[in-house]
Protein backbone atom coordinates (compact mmCIF):
# COMPACT_ATOMS: atom_id res chain seq x y z
CA UNK A 1 0.00 0.00 0.00
CA UNK A 2 1.04 3.70 -0.58
CA UNK A 3 0.13 6.98 1.36
CA UNK A 4 -2.83 8.50 -0.94
CA UNK A 5 -1.93 12.19 -1.90
CA UNK A 6 -3.66 14.27 -4.03
CA UNK A 7 -6.10 17.33 -3.39
CA UNK A 8 -8.90 17.42 -1.51
CA UNK A 9 -12.63 19.13 -2.56
CA UNK A 10 -11.41 22.09 -0.21
CA UNK A 11 -8.62 23.06 -2.51
CA UNK A 12 -5.71 21.43 -0.35
CA UNK A 13 -3.49 18.63 0.25
CA UNK A 14 -4.95 15.73 2.47
CA UNK A 15 -2.81 15.03 5.43
CA UNK A 16 -0.55 11.76 4.15
CA UNK A 17 -2.21 8.45 5.03
CA UNK A 18 -3.08 5.40 3.68
CA UNK A 19 -5.26 4.31 0.72
CA UNK A 20 -8.35 2.19 2.05
CA UNK A 21 -10.76 0.41 0.69
CA UNK A 22 -14.24 2.13 2.52
CA UNK A 23 -15.85 -1.32 2.77
CA UNK A 24 -12.81 -2.46 5.04
CA UNK A 25 -14.04 0.32 8.10
CA UNK A 26 -15.22 -1.37 11.21
CA UNK A 27 -19.32 -1.49 11.28
CA UNK A 28 -21.87 -3.29 13.59
CA UNK A 29 -21.85 -7.12 14.12
CA UNK A 30 -24.53 -7.32 11.73
CA UNK A 31 -23.68 -4.86 9.12
CA UNK A 32 -22.00 -7.63 6.47
CA UNK A 33 -25.54 -9.70 6.95
CA UNK A 34 -27.17 -6.71 6.51
CA UNK A 35 -25.59 -5.88 3.12
CA UNK A 36 -25.92 -9.55 2.25
CA UNK A 37 -29.99 -8.80 2.79
CA UNK A 38 -29.74 -6.39 0.64
CA UNK A 39 -28.73 -8.15 -2.22
CA UNK A 40 -30.68 -11.09 -1.75
CA UNK A 41 -33.65 -8.60 -1.65
CA UNK A 42 -32.65 -7.13 -5.49
CA UNK A 43 -32.71 -10.64 -6.45
CA UNK A 44 -35.95 -11.40 -4.92
CA UNK A 45 -37.32 -8.88 -6.42
CA UNK A 46 -36.60 -9.93 -9.96
CA UNK A 47 -38.57 -13.21 -9.26
CA UNK A 48 -41.08 -12.35 -7.08
CA UNK A 49 -44.45 -10.29 -7.48
CA UNK A 50 -43.67 -6.41 -6.20
CA UNK A 51 -46.53 -6.81 -3.66
CA UNK A 52 -45.17 -9.81 -2.05
CA UNK A 53 -41.52 -8.31 -1.50
CA UNK A 54 -43.02 -5.19 -0.09
CA UNK A 55 -45.15 -7.42 2.23
CA UNK A 56 -42.33 -9.43 3.35
CA UNK A 57 -39.27 -7.50 2.89
CA UNK A 58 -40.71 -3.70 4.53
CA UNK A 59 -43.12 -5.16 6.97
CA UNK A 60 -45.40 -3.11 9.23
CA UNK A 61 -44.51 -1.79 12.73
CA UNK A 62 -47.00 -4.55 14.04
CA UNK A 63 -44.85 -7.48 12.69
CA UNK A 64 -41.23 -5.78 11.94
CA UNK A 65 -40.46 -9.12 10.02
CA UNK A 66 -42.32 -11.80 12.46
CA UNK A 67 -45.75 -13.48 11.02
CA UNK A 68 -48.97 -12.16 12.45
CA UNK A 69 -49.13 -12.44 16.20
CA UNK A 70 -44.97 -13.39 16.28
CA UNK A 71 -44.09 -9.50 16.35
CA UNK A 72 -41.57 -8.26 19.42
CA UNK A 73 -43.39 -6.68 22.42
CA UNK A 74 -44.50 -2.84 22.50
CA UNK A 75 -41.70 -2.50 24.61
CA UNK A 76 -39.19 -4.17 22.27
CA UNK A 77 -39.58 -1.52 19.41
CA UNK A 78 -38.58 2.07 19.23
CA UNK A 79 -40.92 4.15 16.71
CA UNK A 80 -39.89 6.94 14.39
CA UNK A 81 -40.97 9.58 17.67
CA UNK A 82 -38.61 7.68 20.16
CA UNK A 83 -35.73 7.42 17.98
CA UNK A 84 -35.64 11.08 17.10
CA UNK A 85 -35.23 11.69 20.37
CA UNK A 86 -32.11 10.15 20.64
CA UNK A 87 -30.60 11.96 17.78
CA UNK A 88 -27.28 13.75 19.42
CA UNK A 89 -27.46 17.36 19.67
CA UNK A 90 -23.54 18.31 18.47
CA UNK A 91 -23.62 19.55 15.51
CA UNK A 92 -20.63 20.42 12.59
CA UNK A 93 -18.19 22.87 12.74
CA UNK A 94 -18.25 24.08 9.35
CA UNK A 95 -20.03 27.32 10.87
CA UNK A 96 -18.18 30.16 9.05
CA UNK A 97 -17.36 33.31 10.24
CA UNK A 98 -14.63 34.91 12.39
CA UNK A 99 -13.72 32.61 15.15
CA UNK A 100 -10.78 32.78 17.78
CA UNK A 101 -8.31 30.19 19.25
CA UNK A 102 -6.88 29.61 22.43
CA UNK A 103 -4.64 27.62 24.34
CA UNK A 104 -4.51 26.78 27.55
CA UNK A 105 -1.80 24.74 29.77
CA UNK A 106 -2.30 23.26 33.14
CA UNK A 107 0.58 24.22 35.21
CA UNK A 108 0.95 25.00 38.94
CA UNK A 109 4.89 26.03 39.22
CA UNK A 110 7.67 27.90 37.21
CA UNK A 111 10.15 25.64 35.32
CA UNK A 112 11.96 25.79 32.24
CA UNK A 113 10.13 23.10 30.71
CA UNK A 114 7.13 24.99 31.25
CA UNK A 115 8.62 28.22 29.85
CA UNK A 116 9.86 26.22 26.30
CA UNK A 117 6.35 24.83 26.10
CA UNK A 118 4.99 28.30 26.45
CA UNK A 119 8.16 29.97 24.57
CA UNK A 120 7.94 27.77 21.52
CA UNK A 121 3.74 28.48 21.12
CA UNK A 122 4.82 32.79 21.24
CA UNK A 123 7.41 32.07 18.87
CA UNK A 124 5.15 30.73 16.19
CA UNK A 125 2.36 33.03 16.23
CA UNK A 126 0.09 31.24 19.29
CA UNK A 127 -2.17 32.94 21.47
CA UNK A 128 -0.48 33.49 24.65
CA UNK A 129 -1.05 30.45 26.93
CA UNK A 130 -3.82 30.38 29.44
CA UNK A 131 -2.50 28.96 32.67
CA UNK A 132 -5.22 26.79 34.29
CA UNK A 133 -4.70 25.45 38.15
CA UNK A 134 -1.77 27.54 39.16
CA UNK A 135 -2.70 28.01 42.58
CA UNK A 136 -3.89 24.29 42.96
CA UNK A 137 -7.60 25.32 43.34
CA UNK A 138 -9.23 22.55 41.68
CA UNK A 139 -6.54 19.92 43.62
CA UNK A 140 -8.20 17.30 45.69
CA UNK A 141 -5.07 16.99 48.58
CA UNK A 142 -6.88 13.88 49.75
CA UNK A 143 -6.31 12.34 46.39
CA UNK A 144 -3.72 10.64 44.50
CA UNK A 145 -1.28 12.41 42.66
CA UNK A 146 -3.60 15.50 44.75
CA UNK A 147 -5.80 15.16 42.19
CA UNK A 148 -4.14 17.16 39.84
CA UNK A 149 -4.86 15.28 37.08
CA UNK A 150 -8.42 15.27 37.34
CA UNK A 151 -7.64 19.12 38.17
CA UNK A 152 -6.62 19.52 34.46
CA UNK A 153 -9.92 18.44 32.91
CA UNK A 154 -11.67 20.51 35.41
CA UNK A 155 -9.65 23.80 35.66
CA UNK A 156 -10.83 23.71 31.80
CA UNK A 157 -14.11 23.20 32.31
CA UNK A 158 -14.04 26.38 34.34
CA UNK A 159 -12.54 29.15 32.93
CA UNK A 160 -14.58 27.67 29.12
CA UNK A 161 -17.96 28.09 31.37
CA UNK A 162 -16.47 31.67 32.79
CA UNK A 163 -15.44 32.46 29.23
CA UNK A 164 -18.63 31.47 27.42
CA UNK A 165 -20.52 32.75 30.46
CA UNK A 166 -18.98 36.29 29.20
CA UNK A 167 -20.06 35.62 25.43
CA UNK A 168 -23.04 38.03 25.43
CA UNK A 169 -20.37 40.96 27.04
CA UNK A 170 -19.54 44.23 25.40
CA UNK A 171 -16.48 43.40 23.16
CA UNK A 172 -18.61 39.65 21.86
CA UNK A 173 -14.79 38.48 22.37
CA UNK A 174 -16.35 34.62 22.98
CA UNK A 175 -18.16 32.32 20.81
CA UNK A 176 -19.17 28.94 21.37
CA UNK A 177 -17.51 27.77 17.97
CA UNK A 178 -14.17 29.47 19.09
CA UNK A 179 -11.65 26.95 19.28
CA UNK A 180 -9.91 25.57 22.40
CA UNK A 181 -6.76 23.48 22.53
CA UNK A 182 -5.59 22.09 25.88
CA UNK A 183 -2.13 20.96 25.69
CA UNK A 184 0.45 18.85 28.70
CA UNK A 185 2.99 22.11 29.91
CA UNK A 186 5.27 20.45 30.91
CA UNK A 187 6.51 18.04 27.91
CA UNK A 188 5.08 19.50 24.59
CA UNK A 189 6.88 22.24 22.60
CA UNK A 190 5.36 23.37 19.34
CA UNK A 191 7.10 23.32 15.62
CA UNK A 192 4.76 24.83 13.29
CA UNK A 193 2.20 27.56 13.23
CA UNK A 194 -1.43 28.08 14.09
CA UNK A 195 -2.53 27.82 10.73
CA UNK A 196 -1.32 23.98 10.21
CA UNK A 197 -3.37 22.99 13.49
CA UNK A 198 -6.13 24.37 12.58
CA UNK A 199 -6.94 23.41 9.17
CA UNK A 200 -5.66 19.71 10.20
CA UNK A 201 -8.20 19.76 12.67
CA UNK A 202 -10.90 20.76 10.23
CA UNK A 203 -9.48 18.11 7.63
CA UNK A 204 -9.25 15.28 10.47
CA UNK A 205 -12.70 16.23 11.74
CA UNK A 206 -14.31 15.85 7.98
CA UNK A 207 -12.28 12.82 7.61
CA UNK A 208 -13.75 11.11 10.52
CA UNK A 209 -17.63 12.76 9.68
CA UNK A 210 -16.73 10.21 6.76
CA UNK A 211 -15.91 7.29 8.71
CA UNK A 212 -19.12 7.57 10.79
CA UNK A 213 -21.42 8.25 8.09
CA UNK A 214 -20.33 5.01 5.85
CA UNK A 215 -20.73 2.84 9.20
CA UNK A 216 -24.29 3.90 9.71
CA UNK A 217 -24.71 3.05 5.80
CA UNK A 218 -23.38 -0.29 6.36
CA UNK A 219 -25.53 -0.71 9.07
CA UNK A 220 -28.75 0.44 7.49
CA UNK A 221 -31.62 -2.26 6.88
CA UNK A 222 -34.05 -2.68 4.31
CA UNK A 223 -35.53 0.96 4.66
CA UNK A 224 -34.08 4.83 4.29
CA UNK A 225 -34.44 7.51 6.30
CA UNK A 226 -33.04 6.37 9.46
CA UNK A 227 -34.07 8.65 12.43
CA UNK A 228 -30.94 9.18 13.75
CA UNK A 229 -28.62 11.05 11.31
CA UNK A 230 -24.55 10.04 11.66
CA UNK A 231 -22.66 12.24 14.33
CA UNK A 232 -20.48 14.96 13.60
CA UNK A 233 -17.02 15.50 15.38
CA UNK A 234 -16.26 18.53 16.92
CA UNK A 235 -13.38 17.20 19.62
CA UNK A 236 -10.24 15.85 18.62
CA UNK A 237 -8.08 14.33 21.08
CA UNK A 238 -4.64 12.44 20.19
CA UNK A 239 -4.27 9.07 19.99
CA UNK A 240 -1.91 6.41 21.59
CA UNK A 241 -0.26 2.90 20.91
CA UNK A 242 -1.18 1.83 24.61
CA UNK A 243 -4.47 1.54 26.18
CA UNK A 244 -3.02 3.16 29.48
CA UNK A 245 -4.35 3.57 31.97
CA UNK A 246 -7.53 1.46 32.17
CA UNK A 247 -10.25 0.59 34.90
CA UNK A 248 -7.20 0.50 37.69
CA UNK A 249 -7.64 3.93 37.60
CA UNK A 250 -10.81 4.29 38.73
CA UNK A 251 -12.35 4.90 35.08
CA UNK A 252 -13.26 2.62 32.55
CA UNK A 253 -12.90 3.33 28.94
CA UNK A 254 -14.32 0.28 27.44
CA UNK A 255 -11.38 -0.26 24.57
CA UNK A 256 -12.97 -3.19 23.25
CA UNK A 257 -15.93 -1.26 21.88
CA UNK A 258 -13.65 1.55 20.33
CA UNK A 259 -12.89 1.73 16.28
CA UNK A 260 -9.89 0.03 15.12
CA UNK A 261 -7.62 2.52 13.43
CA UNK A 262 -8.18 3.48 9.86
CA UNK A 263 -4.83 3.16 9.03
CA UNK A 264 -3.61 0.05 7.23
CA UNK A 265 -3.52 -3.23 8.72
CA UNK A 266 0.27 -3.64 7.42
CA UNK A 267 1.53 -0.21 8.56
CA UNK A 268 4.29 -1.07 10.26
CA UNK A 269 5.20 -4.30 8.04
CA UNK A 270 5.33 -8.06 9.50
CA UNK A 271 3.88 -8.36 12.68
CA UNK A 272 1.57 -4.88 12.88
CA UNK A 273 -0.58 -4.25 15.91
CA UNK A 274 1.26 -7.58 17.56
CA UNK A 275 2.13 -6.85 20.88
CA UNK A 276 6.17 -7.58 21.11
CA UNK A 277 6.54 -10.57 23.96
CA UNK A 278 10.01 -10.07 24.32
CA UNK A 279 11.08 -6.16 24.03
CA UNK A 280 14.30 -4.98 26.51
CA UNK A 281 11.86 -2.66 28.09
CA UNK A 282 8.21 -2.89 28.34
CA UNK A 283 6.99 0.16 26.66
CA UNK A 284 8.15 -1.02 23.13
CA UNK A 285 5.75 -3.74 23.47
CA UNK A 286 3.33 -1.50 21.70
CA UNK A 287 5.60 -0.49 18.82
CA UNK A 288 4.19 -1.64 16.16
CA UNK A 289 0.18 -1.46 17.64
CA UNK A 290 -1.75 1.12 15.49
CA UNK A 291 -2.68 4.18 17.70
CA UNK A 292 -6.41 3.84 18.38
CA UNK A 293 -6.79 5.04 22.49
CA UNK A 294 -6.36 7.88 24.29
CA UNK A 295 -3.82 10.42 25.09
CA UNK A 296 -4.80 13.33 26.56
CA UNK A 297 -1.72 15.22 26.01
CA UNK A 298 -3.88 17.21 23.56
CA UNK A 299 -7.56 17.89 23.49
CA UNK A 300 -8.62 20.40 20.87
CA UNK A 301 -12.31 21.49 20.14
CA UNK A 302 -14.93 24.07 20.61
CA UNK A 303 -15.67 25.70 23.15
CA UNK A 304 -19.42 24.41 23.33
CA UNK A 305 -18.49 21.17 22.18
CA UNK A 306 -15.73 20.72 25.07
CA UNK A 307 -17.95 22.27 27.47
CA UNK A 308 -20.56 19.59 27.13
CA UNK A 309 -18.34 16.57 27.21
CA UNK A 310 -16.40 17.96 30.56
CA UNK A 311 -19.62 18.37 31.91
CA UNK A 312 -20.08 14.41 31.36
CA UNK A 313 -16.59 14.25 32.86
CA UNK A 314 -17.26 16.25 35.71
CA UNK A 315 -20.16 14.27 36.60
CA UNK A 316 -18.69 11.04 36.97
CA UNK A 317 -15.68 12.65 38.90
CA UNK A 318 -18.74 13.85 41.17
CA UNK A 319 -20.32 10.77 41.55
CA UNK A 320 -16.95 8.50 42.34
CA UNK A 321 -16.50 11.09 44.91
CA UNK A 322 -19.60 10.93 46.51
CA UNK A 323 -18.62 6.92 46.73
CA UNK A 324 -16.08 7.92 48.68
CA UNK A 325 -13.41 6.50 45.93
CA UNK A 326 -10.52 8.23 43.49
CA UNK A 327 -9.78 9.06 40.41
CA UNK A 328 -6.30 9.57 39.13
CA UNK A 329 -5.86 9.67 35.19
CA UNK A 330 -7.55 12.63 33.13
CA UNK A 331 -6.17 10.35 30.39
CA UNK A 332 -8.64 7.34 31.64
CA UNK A 333 -11.72 9.73 32.79
CA UNK A 334 -11.65 11.33 29.32
CA UNK A 335 -11.65 8.16 28.02
CA UNK A 336 -14.59 7.05 29.85
CA UNK A 337 -16.79 9.37 28.14
CA UNK A 338 -15.59 8.62 24.74
CA UNK A 339 -16.29 5.06 25.64
CA UNK A 340 -18.79 5.93 26.31
CA UNK A 341 -20.01 7.43 23.21
CA UNK A 342 -18.56 4.41 21.06
CA UNK A 343 -20.82 1.84 23.20
CA UNK A 344 -23.87 4.27 22.57
CA UNK A 345 -23.19 4.46 18.35
CA UNK A 346 -22.56 1.00 18.85
CA UNK A 347 -26.07 0.23 20.00
CA UNK A 348 -27.63 2.93 17.51
CA UNK A 349 -26.44 1.37 14.79
CA UNK A 350 -27.63 -1.82 15.47
CA UNK A 351 -31.20 -0.28 15.78
CA UNK A 352 -30.58 0.98 11.98
CA UNK A 353 -30.05 -2.76 11.16
CA UNK A 354 -33.45 -3.27 11.70
CA UNK A 355 -35.60 0.09 10.68
CA UNK A 356 -37.71 -1.01 8.34
CA UNK A 357 -39.01 2.60 8.29
CA UNK A 358 -41.61 3.33 11.26
CA UNK A 359 -39.34 1.84 14.04
CA UNK A 360 -37.04 -0.72 14.96
CA UNK A 361 -36.30 -3.66 17.10
CA UNK A 362 -34.54 -2.97 20.28
CA UNK A 363 -33.79 -6.38 21.92
CA UNK A 364 -31.46 -5.12 24.97
CA UNK A 365 -30.43 -8.79 25.51
CA UNK A 366 -28.94 -9.22 22.64
CA UNK A 367 -26.32 -6.47 23.43
CA UNK A 368 -22.94 -6.50 26.09
CA UNK A 369 -24.04 -5.81 29.21
CA UNK A 370 -22.42 -2.77 29.09
CA UNK A 371 -23.99 -1.72 25.91
CA UNK A 372 -27.20 -2.67 27.41
CA UNK A 373 -26.21 -0.33 30.38
CA UNK A 374 -25.63 2.45 27.78
CA UNK A 375 -28.88 1.99 25.79
CA UNK A 376 -31.46 1.83 29.00
CA UNK A 377 -29.78 5.02 30.17
CA UNK A 378 -30.01 7.01 26.94
CA UNK A 379 -33.91 5.71 26.46
CA UNK A 380 -34.13 7.47 30.20
CA UNK A 381 -32.61 10.91 28.97
CA UNK A 382 -29.19 10.40 29.30
CA UNK A 383 -26.73 11.90 26.79
CA UNK A 384 -23.96 9.79 25.25
CA UNK A 385 -22.63 11.41 22.17
CA UNK A 386 -19.96 14.63 22.25
CA UNK A 387 -18.51 14.27 18.88
CA UNK A 388 -15.34 13.09 19.67
CA UNK A 389 -12.70 11.39 18.05
CA UNK A 390 -8.76 10.40 17.88
CA UNK A 391 -5.81 11.71 15.37
CA UNK A 392 -5.47 8.44 14.07
CA UNK A 393 -2.53 10.28 11.55
CA UNK A 394 -0.61 11.46 14.08
CA UNK A 395 -0.31 14.75 12.38
CA UNK A 396 -1.32 17.47 15.62
CA UNK A 397 1.05 16.40 19.03
CA UNK A 398 1.15 13.01 19.39
CA UNK A 399 3.00 11.10 21.93
CA UNK A 400 6.02 9.79 21.22
CA UNK A 401 5.60 6.67 24.17
CA UNK A 402 5.74 3.33 22.11
CA UNK A 403 7.11 5.64 19.10
CA UNK A 404 10.24 6.41 20.54
CA UNK A 405 12.50 5.65 17.16
CA UNK A 406 9.88 6.52 14.77
CA UNK A 407 10.66 9.71 14.16
CA UNK A 408 13.46 12.55 14.12
CA UNK A 409 14.77 15.80 12.79
CA UNK A 410 15.23 16.31 8.89
CA UNK A 411 14.87 18.83 6.26
CA UNK A 412 12.16 17.82 4.15
CA UNK A 413 13.84 18.83 0.83
CA UNK A 414 16.78 16.67 1.91
CA UNK A 415 15.85 13.26 0.06
CA UNK A 416 18.65 11.64 1.18
CA UNK A 417 18.19 12.69 4.73
CA UNK A 418 14.50 11.36 4.17
CA UNK A 419 15.76 7.99 2.90
CA UNK A 420 18.63 7.67 5.64
CA UNK A 421 16.37 8.38 8.43
CA UNK A 422 13.21 6.39 7.11
CA UNK A 423 15.59 3.09 6.87
CA UNK A 424 16.60 3.96 10.53
CA UNK A 425 13.65 4.54 12.14
CA UNK A 426 12.57 0.53 10.18
CA UNK A 427 9.92 2.16 7.71
CA UNK A 428 8.88 -1.23 5.97
CA UNK A 429 10.77 -1.95 2.66
CA UNK A 430 13.16 1.55 2.60
CA UNK A 431 10.21 3.35 1.77
CA UNK A 432 10.35 7.22 2.30
CA UNK A 433 6.64 8.41 2.98
CA UNK A 434 7.16 12.01 3.42
CA UNK A 435 6.14 13.34 0.27
CA UNK A 436 7.24 17.32 0.48
CA UNK A 437 6.56 19.97 2.94
CA UNK A 438 3.40 19.94 4.61
CA UNK A 439 0.37 21.80 2.45
CA UNK A 440 -1.39 23.34 5.41
CA UNK A 441 2.22 25.73 5.03
CA UNK A 442 0.77 27.18 1.78
CA UNK A 443 -1.91 29.48 2.91
CA UNK A 444 -0.85 33.16 2.52
CA UNK A 445 -2.00 35.94 4.29
CA UNK A 446 -3.06 34.44 7.35
CA UNK A 447 -0.43 33.90 10.77
CA UNK A 448 2.60 36.17 11.94
CA UNK A 449 4.11 38.19 9.41
CA UNK A 450 7.81 37.58 10.68
CA UNK A 451 7.38 33.49 9.93
CA UNK A 452 6.28 34.60 6.44
CA UNK A 453 10.11 34.30 4.90
CA UNK A 454 10.77 30.64 6.78
CA UNK A 455 12.14 27.97 4.20
CA UNK A 456 10.03 25.24 5.56
CA UNK A 457 12.11 22.62 3.64
CA UNK A 458 15.10 23.68 4.80
CA UNK A 459 14.02 24.20 8.41
CA UNK A 460 14.95 20.94 10.94
CA UNK A 461 11.63 19.78 11.54
CA UNK A 462 10.56 17.00 13.64
CA UNK A 463 8.55 13.77 11.26
CA UNK A 464 7.19 10.71 11.77
CA UNK A 465 8.51 8.49 9.05
CA UNK A 466 5.85 5.79 9.51
CA UNK A 467 3.55 7.88 9.21
CA UNK A 468 5.12 10.31 6.76
CA UNK A 469 3.80 13.47 8.65
CA UNK A 470 5.58 16.56 10.25
CA UNK A 471 3.30 16.86 13.57
CA UNK A 472 2.21 20.32 14.58
CA UNK A 473 4.36 19.83 17.69
CA UNK A 474 6.29 17.13 19.80
CA UNK A 475 4.80 15.63 23.05
CA UNK A 476 7.97 14.25 25.16
CA UNK A 477 6.83 11.50 26.73
CA UNK A 478 8.87 8.90 25.73
CA UNK A 479 9.51 7.68 29.27
CA UNK A 480 12.02 4.51 28.84
CA UNK A 481 15.39 4.99 29.52
CA UNK A 482 15.43 8.29 30.99
CA UNK A 483 14.39 9.37 27.37
CA UNK A 484 11.70 12.03 28.39
CA UNK A 485 14.14 14.09 30.27
CA UNK A 486 16.87 13.43 27.89
CA UNK A 487 15.21 14.90 25.36
CA UNK A 488 13.83 17.73 26.98
CA UNK A 489 17.19 18.80 28.21
CA UNK A 490 19.44 17.84 25.09
CA UNK A 491 16.37 17.98 21.57
CA UNK A 492 15.50 21.94 22.66
CA UNK A 493 18.74 22.67 20.26
CA UNK A 494 17.33 20.85 17.64
CA UNK A 495 14.40 22.65 17.02
CA UNK A 496 14.19 24.74 14.08
CA UNK A 497 13.48 28.10 15.75
CA UNK A 498 16.38 28.12 18.76
CA UNK A 499 18.67 30.03 16.72
CA UNK A 500 16.76 33.12 16.13
CA UNK A 501 14.54 32.26 19.27
CA UNK A 502 14.75 35.22 21.03
CA UNK A 503 14.19 37.20 17.92
CA UNK A 504 11.02 35.23 16.89
CA UNK A 505 9.99 35.89 20.76
CA UNK A 506 10.28 39.62 20.23
CA UNK A 507 8.62 40.04 17.31
CA UNK A 508 5.66 37.90 18.37
CA UNK A 509 5.34 40.15 21.39
CA UNK A 510 4.86 43.52 19.67
CA UNK A 511 2.17 45.40 20.84
CA UNK A 512 -0.53 45.55 17.86
CA UNK A 513 -2.11 49.05 16.84
CA UNK A 514 -4.41 50.47 13.95
CA UNK A 515 -0.80 50.66 12.27
CA UNK A 516 -0.69 47.15 12.26
CA UNK A 517 -2.47 45.26 9.71
CA UNK A 518 -3.81 42.22 11.68
CA UNK A 519 -3.80 38.78 9.96
CA UNK A 520 -6.10 35.77 10.81
CA UNK A 521 -4.26 32.56 12.06
CA UNK A 522 -6.11 30.48 9.44
CA UNK A 523 -8.46 30.45 6.77
CA UNK A 524 -10.71 27.28 6.27
CA UNK A 525 -12.89 27.42 2.95
CA UNK A 526 -16.09 27.37 3.12
CA UNK A 527 -18.35 23.87 2.76
CA UNK A 528 -21.53 23.16 0.96
CA UNK A 529 -22.60 26.77 0.04
CA UNK A 530 -21.10 28.19 3.58
CA UNK A 531 -19.05 30.71 4.14
CA UNK A 532 -15.24 31.16 4.67
CA UNK A 533 -14.39 30.34 8.39
CA UNK A 534 -11.43 32.97 9.99
CA UNK A 535 -9.50 32.29 13.01
CA UNK A 536 -8.56 35.21 14.69
CA UNK A 537 -6.13 36.01 18.10
CA UNK A 538 -8.66 37.08 21.15
CA UNK A 539 -8.84 40.42 21.01
CA UNK A 540 -7.46 40.63 25.03
CA UNK A 541 -4.43 39.25 23.46
CA UNK A 542 -3.92 42.56 20.74
CA UNK A 543 -4.21 44.72 23.71
CA UNK A 544 -1.95 42.49 26.62
CA UNK A 545 0.69 39.75 24.88
CA UNK A 546 1.71 38.08 27.78
CA UNK A 547 0.74 34.82 29.16
CA UNK A 548 -2.34 35.02 32.18
CA UNK A 549 -3.25 32.93 35.09
CA UNK A 550 -6.96 31.93 35.25
CA UNK A 551 -8.17 32.66 38.49
CA UNK A 552 -11.81 30.88 39.32
CA UNK A 553 -13.77 33.14 41.29
CA UNK A 554 -15.02 29.81 43.36
CA UNK A 555 -15.13 26.19 42.10
CA UNK A 556 -18.84 26.33 42.17
CA UNK A 557 -19.88 29.29 40.28
CA UNK A 558 -19.52 29.21 35.81
CA UNK A 559 -18.65 33.38 36.43
CA UNK A 560 -16.51 35.51 37.85
CA UNK A 561 -13.21 34.12 37.59
CA UNK A 562 -10.43 36.70 36.36
CA UNK A 563 -7.31 36.69 34.23
CA UNK A 564 -3.72 38.27 35.54
CA UNK A 565 -0.68 38.56 33.61
CA UNK A 566 2.44 37.02 34.63
CA UNK A 567 5.83 37.98 33.88
CA UNK A 568 8.61 35.42 32.42
CA UNK A 569 10.65 35.66 35.35
CA UNK A 570 7.43 33.94 37.09
CA UNK A 571 6.95 31.26 34.42
CA UNK A 572 10.22 30.28 33.80
CA UNK A 573 12.32 30.77 36.77
CA UNK A 574 12.91 27.84 38.82
CA UNK A 575 13.63 28.64 42.58
CA UNK A 576 17.85 27.57 42.90
CA UNK A 577 18.18 26.92 39.13
CA UNK A 578 20.66 29.04 36.73
CA UNK A 579 19.27 31.88 35.24
CA UNK A 580 16.32 30.31 32.60
CA UNK A 581 17.33 32.90 29.69
CA UNK A 582 21.00 30.60 29.33
CA UNK A 583 19.11 27.86 29.00
CA UNK A 584 16.34 29.09 26.82
CA UNK A 585 17.70 31.15 24.18
CA UNK A 586 21.83 29.84 24.32
CA UNK A 587 22.77 32.83 23.14
CA UNK A 588 24.79 34.31 25.52
CA UNK A 589 23.05 37.66 24.94
CA UNK A 590 22.25 38.22 28.85
CA UNK A 591 18.79 38.31 30.30
CA UNK A 592 15.26 39.32 28.34
CA UNK A 593 14.27 42.49 27.92
CA UNK A 594 11.87 43.68 25.19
Amino acid sequence: MRFNFGTSSSGYRPLPQYKTCLNDLPSTRRSKAGRLAKCIVGGTALLAAAGLAAHYLVPSLDSLGYKTGQGPPPDKVLTTHQLQALQPSNRSISVGGDRRLRIFMPADSPHINLCKSVMSAVALGYPAPILLNWGGEFNRPEWHLAGSHIAKLESLLSVIENMLSLAEGEDGDVHQDDLAVLVDAYDIWFQLPPSVLIQRYHQLNREADERVRQQWDDAQGFAADFPIQPPKQSILVTAAKDCHPKSDSGSDPHYSHWPESPMPSDMYGHGTDKVLTMPFDPARKFKKIRPRCVNSGMIMGTMGSLRDALIRAKAKVETVAHRGRQLWSDQALFGEVIGDQEMWREWVRELGTTWNGTASENYLSRLPADVRNIAKAAMKGERFEYGIGLDYSFGTIPPTCSAEEDGYFVKINDKEALKQESAKAGVPDGEVRVKGVPAELDQVGVGSKHLSGIKWGDASLYTDFFFGVTPVGIHHNAYVNNLKSTRLNEWWSKMWFYPQLRNLVAQALLPMDARNTIRPLARIPAQEGGQVTKYWTPKSDLRNRMVKVFEPASLDVKSGGSFTSIEWEGVCQQSGQKPWHEELFGDKKGPWQL
